[in-house]
């Protein structure tokens, strides 16, 4: 796949955020795991997209991509509010209306 190939792919990923609204409900894969989820909260910049989602266990994950000469693959972490840190889980493979 050519690096054409995988910004478009990405783009189509990031698309798929921005009509995204609070408490939407959500299916997002990473990795093999596919979670059920709801969205949290939503920040966006011209070149940063961040979407915080809640999943039925009372976790919460980060997805988060970056603008830098086109869209960067969307990364998601675990979020622990307690110890205030992340934990990185891996590339989001998919994300959909649940």
């Amino acid at each position: 796949m050519s690096a054409t190939e995988s910004r478009h792919k990405v783009s189509d990923l990031v698309d798929s955020f921005v009509g995204l609204e609070i408490e939407d409900p959500l299916r997002v894969t990473v990795g093999d795991v596919t979670i059920d989820c709801h969205v949290h909260d939503i920040d966006r910049t011209n070149d940063r997209f961040t979407i915080l989602v809640k999943t039925f266990a009372d976790d919460y994950l980060r997805i988060e991509t970056q603008w830098i000469g086109g869209w960067l693959d969307p990364q998601v972490d675990r979020l622990k509010p307690i110890a205030e840190e992340r934990q990185p889980i891996g590339k989001l493979q998919n994300i959909e209306a649940a």
